[in-house]
């Protein structure tokens, strides 16, 4: 004779179950908000995936002014080109006689291709250009010094250039010649133009590139 309660056992089956599916809801639930997690993180990385190349896409304003220390205008996207996008330097009238115009380095128009130029950035300098009827015979001038420019190149080809630029200079005092030496084989030109400038009353500044030429020019306008 079997002396089991059924209906003990009805309720043993019934809470069994009842356990069975608060678990499965419990499960469910788990996995609904694992979902929910899942689909906010997917949405928040495509969200940020889809920013980013938006800010990638973006072109930012292009700022071309760069104000040195000087207030000397420059274009930091092509400064190989002092002159560009309608921006000239100003142009000062002088004499040939005429002193200096402040702490200014003063350039001949004729230096206006010179690579120089693009190295001269820790001084002030402008254009310079002649009264009617007179002539400048400098290549630079910083504070009444008359400077001349030449490579070692440019005389290979033309032997006598220098002296002719000297010759209405000698009468000037503290006239400078920055020599550039950009070729190969240059000692025995070197004893040449150190002649040239001894004979015409020249201090010669070597050099080894247009950069160096550069710092020439402005620590000589710094003192």
């Amino acid at each position: 004779m079997n002396n089991t309660d059924s209906t003990s056992f009805q309720s043993i089956l019934a809470g069994v179950e009842r356990l069975r599916k608060q678990k499965e809801g419990a499960a469910d639930k788990d996995r609904n908000n694992d979902l929910v997690t899942k689909d906010k993180d997917t949405n928040f990385i495509e969200r940020k995936q889809t920013a980013h190349v938006q800010d990638a896409n973006k072109v930012p304003p292009r700022n071309n002014n760069v104000i040195n220390a000087f207030n000397q205008q420059r274009y930091d996207d092509d400064s190989t080109k002092p002159e560009e996008n309608g921006k000239k330097r100003p142009f000062i009238t002088t004499q040939s006689g005429s002193t200096n115009v402040g702490k200014t380095v003063l350039v001949s128009t004729t230096q206006k291709e010179n690579p120089l130029l693009n190295h001269l950035k820790n001084t002030n300098w402008r254009y310079s250009k002649p009264q009617p009827g007179q002539k400048i015979y400098y290549d630079y001038k910083v504070k009444n010094r008359s400077i001349l420019f030449l490579t070692l190149s440019y005389h290979k080809l033309y032997v006598d250039y220098i002296e002719r630029r000297m010759l209405p200079l000698k009468q000037n005092n503290d006239n400078i010649l920055i020599f550039v030496v950009d070729d190969t084989n240059s000692e025995e030109i070197l004893t040449t133009i150190t002649k040239i400038c001894l004979f015409n009353g020249f201090t010669l500044l070597l050099a080894f590139n247009f950069q160096q030429a550069a710092k020439y020019l402005e620590g000589l306008n710094s003192f």
